[in-house]
């Protein structure tokens, strides 16, 4: 067994939300809780780690065919998993009943931190039930990383008021917060301190971004891409608008085929699916305009889109809906205002100039995940030194 850890180093635990490390790894670690538990495992300011997967049912793991995910390669960081399971697939509605089942996961997962010979470790949790219901005495602090206000995110509707008692409890706790976004910060209106880390992009996928799909070049342009789950968030109205005048492609899975429905009988409309992460970073870079037509909602209006980071890496312009966390992003980025023609934005934006490769390099860089979680290790583990801070920062 390991010394303790020094005056530099912490024991950490993460807790994810909803999503297990296979899905993870299907969507090539591109989304926020995967880059925080890649960013953990490979700094040398974290000595152990407990990665926690949500809640499985035995019979959905059964029926899987048992479990063989591991965690992917740490930098040294002594890394465990642990992998709850119950017999109920989804969590209760009822609020006792919910409660309940997050302090049976706090017991299992202050165990599981034991075994591994975690002292006092931080914890972070990224799922409202867990950091608002469970006790957590055994750590030694615990804090909520917020990606979503989960109280207004649809699929979950019939767990929104216990979302909303979670966040009064993480309220009355006082629990540190990060969020994604100013505007989700300010809603979840923590007492405890509270940080805006937003997301970012990999350097490693947009130094030398792949070419597209061959299927793109027999398509009509101007090509508008999405790339990003197409779901109730999209404005259809405004995609119907836009196939009109170009080629609409709506990369990404499809978790209700109904909501896309219409929009599958308009022959400038391509709707490929899930497909693998090179496939889509090379849409995103032949793109002639990208979209972030989202409906303005409570879900839209407090989110930080992955995508709009994307999109300006590639050096793309974009055509955004005018959202406060959007806002301020770029030069490139016109935003659609109620009553705005989004055919008449999309050919404004086609006559851009274009984008040095000077800029979009010095974009990659500074809104990297590495230059993003500086402050965010900060935050979690205390300030480092300041030869390590500058480390973080330029690693990619």
């Amino acid at each position: 067994m390991k010394d303790a850890p020094t005056a530099d180093q912490r024991d950490v635990v993460l807790a994810l939300p909803i999503e297990t490390l296979q899905d993870m790894a299907i969507r090539a670690y591109m989304r926020p809780p995967d880059r925080l538990l890649l960013t953990l495992l490979r700094s040398p300011r974290v000595r152990r780690m407990v990665v926690a997967e949500p809640f499985r049912s035995h019979l959905g793991t059964v029926l899987r065919g048992g479990r063989s995910t591991v965690l992917p390669p740490s930098g040294g960081v002594e890394g465990h998993l642990v992998s709850p399971q119950r017999w109920r697939r989804k969590d209760p509605v009822t609020l006792p009943s919910l409660r309940a089942a997050y302090r049976r996961y706090d017991r299992r997962l202050g165990r599981a931190a034991a075994r591994a010979g975690c002292k006092r470790p931080v914890v972070i949790t990224m799922y409202p039930p867990l950091a608002g219901f469970a006790d957590m005495s055994w750590a030694g602090s615990v804090m909520y990383y917020a990606r979503d206000d989960w109280a207004t995110y649809p699929p979950l509707r019939r767990w929104h008021p216990a979302f909303r008692h979670a966040y009064e409890e993480i309220r009355r706790r006082r629990l540190p917060v990060i969020a994604v976004s100013r505007p989700l910060l300010e809603r979840l209106h923590p007492t405890g301190a509270g940080l805006v880390v937003h997301n970012g992009v990999d350097p490693a996928e947009w130094l030398r971004p792949p070419s597209p799909p061959d299927w793109l070049r027999r398509l009509p342009r101007p090509w508008c891409v999405y790339a990003g789950t197409v779901d109730t968030r999209l404005d259809l109205d405004m995609i119907r608008r836009l196939a009109s005048a170009g080629t609409v492609i709506l990369a990404g899975p499809i978790p209700d085929e109904a909501s896309v429905r219409s929009l599958r009988l308009l022959r400038s409309v391509r709707l490929p699916g899930h497909l693998p992460r090179p496939a889509v970073t090379g849409l995103i870079a032949a793109a002639d305009v990208c979209l972030l037509t989202h409906r303005s909602t409570p879900l839209t209006e407090a989110m930080d889109p992955i995508k709009i980071y994307e999109y300006l890496a590639a050096g793309r312009p974009v055509l955004a809906t005018d959202l406060a966390p959007v806002r301020g992003i770029g030069r490139r980025v016109r935003l659609l205002r109620p009553g705005d023609d989004p055919v008449a934005a999309m050919n404004e934006v086609l006559i851009w100039p274009a984008v040095t490769e000077a800029d979009r390099l010095d974009f990659v860089a500074d809104n990297s995940w590495s230059a993003r979680h500086v402050a965010f290790l900060d935050f979690v583990l205390g300030p480092a030194a300041p030869a390590e801070s500058r480390l973080l920062a330029v690693q990619a």
